[in-house]
């Protein structure tokens, strides 16, 4: 009954584009497996925990979590996510980081959270806990390990931090009825019954499938073609403008930017213009995407120059922009330490000459230039020109010959050894283009 509820909802899951991890269900235990593992703990098992191994499996993985474009209820402290499991050759006792070994052998566990908290069974009486290393504190989630699956089935098989079940329990554990389970079933629901021909109906109801799912592909922005692009801005606006915390403000703001980013010229200029209530960050951000290039540039920059420039901030508030210009302009106030100036050169479209240019210039610039370049290998970028590998393979050997420090010495050997791919990458863009 379990399995088929859980490969069921791992399915439907993956047909709405959740990531979902292959389920693991071993074969269930015989009796030799359940006391070669009493034997080894000295102990005699939980009876319903027994029996499950007997009837259902002796292991069980399941993992699971949403698009990341998922707007989730306002109500959930937490956005819940897949990690449900036990396993019957990993059980064993506790360690709660003392030495109170009579407290450790109360109980016995049979799951270990990715956080490192840990599921246990109480012995004296086979009630089910969740054991937070951080906090040690412990969470009573069931009276028995089959109500404590039945429960967990019934939520989505979800995860067992803290942060995911406790909003789902009362003082009686893990609790179905309860307003916020209610709140997050109805909608999963919802998730899992979602179908983009039928959302196309009208344009409240394709909003409410792009919470659910975003707008990246473009089957998506094409339905909204359907719709007046005036009163599409209007409505994604107004979502933008009540959204209540960030993630969700950064959601709508990128379903905006990807079907109505024209529309939406004028109000991004006024957030210039007067106070509002849209945070720093994602008027940067429109500004980034709704604006001509330079035009949002102007802006941004304009804005931070009223303070002190560094790197982090000029980072934040300029990587969305991925505009050439900004290279220019942050040469003057590039300097030790340059976290941050690196990762900002290699988001601003550099050319290979800029990139020599400051493998050649300053030993800031210089520092700077060659963990962009690394940066950009690793994230498979490739310059807007072609590398001309003589005077690249030149300049290169020679800092890594005379470079003072072994780290960047390091640097320059791996940007060596990867240049010949970078350069046919380069080239085979340019010849695309």
């Amino acid at each position: 009954m379990w399995i088929e509820r859980w490969n069921f909802l791992m399915k439907q899951l993956k047909q709405q584009g959740a990531f979902v991890h292959p389920i693991e269900v071993q074969p269930v235990a015989s009796e030799q497996d359940l006391r070669k593992v009493e034997s080894r703990l000295g102990i005699q098992l939980p009876k319903k925990f027994r029996q499950a191994m007997q009837t259902s499996s002796q292991q069980v993985s399941i993992y699971w979590s949403l698009p990341d474009e998922a707007i989730l209820p306002n109500e959930l402290i937490d956005t819940p996510s897949g990690e449900f499991g036990w396993s019957l050759k990993d059980l064993d006792f506790p360690y709660f980081g003392g030495d109170d070994k009579n407290l450790e052998q109360q109980y016995v566990q049979f799951f270990t959270a990715g956080n490192g908290d840990a599921l246990l069974i109480k012995l004296e009486d086979e009630s089910i806990w969740y054991w937070s290393h951080e906090e040690d504190e412990f969470d009573f989630l069931a009276d028995s390990f089959h109500t404590y699956v039945d429960s967990m089935t019934a939520l989505g098989c979800i995860g067992v931090d803290c942060g995911q079940h406790r909003q789902f329990c009362s003082e009686n554990g893990l609790d179905i009825h309860l307003t916020s389970s209610q709140i997050w079933l109805t909608w999963l629901k919802q998730f899992l019954s979602s179908n983009l021909q039928l959302a196309k109906a009208s344009l409240e109801s394709l909003l409410h499938y792009v919470s659910m799912h975003g707008v990246k592909e473009a089957q998506v922005q094409e339905a909204f073609l359907h719709f007046d692009k005036e009163k599409v801005y209007q409505a994604l606006q107004h979502k933008i403008m009540r959204a209540l915390s960030p993630s969700d403000q950064k959601a709508w703001s990128e379903v905006l930017i990807k079907v109505c980013s024209k529309e939406a010229e004028n109000w991004v200029r006024e957030l210039w213009q007067e106070k509002s209530d849209i945070p720093n960050w994602l008027r940067d951000y429109l500004t980034a995407h709704c604006l001509p290039a330079e035009e949002g540039l102007a802006f941004i920059l304009s804005d931070m120059e009223k303070d002190k420039i560094n790197a982090y901030t000029a980072l934040h508030r300029l990587h969305h922009l991925h505009n050439p210009t900004i290279i220019e302009w942050m040469r003057p106030y590039v300097a030790f330490p340059i976290d941050g100036w690196d990762i900002l050169l290699a988001e601003s479209q550099p050319s290979a000459d800029i990139l020599l240019e400051w493998l050649s210039g300053s030993e800031a610039e210089r520092i700077t230039s060659i963990r962009a370049i690394w940066h950009m290998m690793q994230q498979g970028k490739i310059p807007t020109t072609i590398v001309d590998e003589g005077k690249w393979r030149l300049l290169l050997t020679y800092w890594h010959e005379h470079e003072v420090l072994r780290k960047n010495r390091q640097l320059f050997s791996q940007v060596l050894n990867h240049l010949d791919n970078w350069k046919l990458a380069s080239f085979m863009q340019q010849r695309r283009e």
